[in-house]
C-alpha cells in the first residue's frame, strides 16, 4: 500500500477524524492533493490506498 504522511504541525486541542473514501481515488492524484490541503490546514495525518479505495486520517486544532 502506498502512504503519503503529512507534517504532524503542534497544537494543544485537536481533534483526530478517519474516512474511508470509495471510487476511483488511484491514479488521479488525490493523496497529493489530500496532503496539500490538510498541510495548509495545518493537519497531521495519512492518507493511504486501501482495496476497497483510499483510508485519510487527519489531526489537528480544532478550529482547522
Amino acid at each position: 500500500m502506498d502512504t503519503i504522511a503529512c507534517p504532524d504541525p503542534a497544537s494543544t486541542h485537536r481533534q483526530r477524524i478517519r474516512l474511508t473514501i470509495s471510487g476511483a481515488v488511484q491514479g488521479v492524484g488525490f493523496r497529493p492533493f489530500v496532503c496539500r490541503l490538510a498541510t495548509s490546514e495545518k493537519l497531521g495525518g495519512f492518507v493511504r490506498n486501501t482495496s476497497s479505495g483510499l483510508m485519510l486520517e487527519a489531526e489537528g486544532p480544532d478550529e482547522a
